[in-house]
């Protein structure tokens, strides 16, 4: 069997791990199947934010699972450490595992693209570094947009950090799938089982 990374994305509640986990069992019955994920602030970058939150002057509430804001003029150095910390965990959890199985991504690049938006600005998508995430993306994974209104998107996660995020998380990610003319697949009023049985279809199984 041909070996292949799809990869889910989309915003906190939209159904991606549970969809992951489906589409998994699913493909198991004849193949080896890994769920991988990768979003933001991986290694280094994880680790100097949480240096940085030992500083009143960074602390904010830009990322919530740090508690820093990125001043404006660092921003671009803390793009490049995102992109550099991301890589590894991109090629170590989807690239090489997909030589022998199946990868499904619960997130991908695009989710990764989208939180450093999110928790610094969207001039991001307009970088070296931002650009070089896209083509990684695009080139390397089957990115399927898993999406549900905003109102069900908070229902689902009112109560977790990322919750005030999610106008924002929202946006970004419809103007990008938009942009990409990626395919979809909306789970506001559908049953795990019946998005799935959509995600089949959207890829084509």
């Amino acid at each position: 069997m041909v070996h292949d990374r799809i990869c889910l994305f989309g915003p906190d509640g939209s159904g991606k791990s549970t969809l992951a986990r489906l589409l998994a069992q699913y493909l198991a019955r004849g193949d080896y199947v890994r769920i991988s994920w990768v979003r933001g602030s991986h290694m280094a970058a994880s680790l100097l934010a949480r240096f940085l939150a030992l500083f009143p002057s960074m602390r904010g509430v830009d990322n919530p699972y740090y508690g820093i804001s990125i001043p404006k003029n660092l921003r671009p150095l803390w793009w490049f450490l995102e992109f550099i910390s991301v890589l590894p965990n991109w090629f170590f959890r989807f690239i090489m595992p997909s030589i022998y199985e199946t990868v499904i991504g619960e997130r991908g690049l695009l989710d990764f693209l989208v939180w450093v938006c999110v928790t610094t600005e969207p001039g991001f998508l307009k970088t070296l570094w931002g650009r070089a995430t896209l083509a990684l993306a695009l080139k390397h994974c089957r990115n399927v947009f898993i999406i549900a209104d905003l109102k069900t998107l908070i229902r689902r996660k009112g109560r977790e950090p990322t919750a005030r995020t999610l106008p924002r998380q929202w946006v970004i990610y419809n103007a990008l799938a938009k942009s990409l003319n990626l395919i979809s697949v909306d789970t506001s009023s559908d049953t795990p089982i019946q998005s799935l049985i959509k995600l089949i279809s959207e890829l084509g199984m």
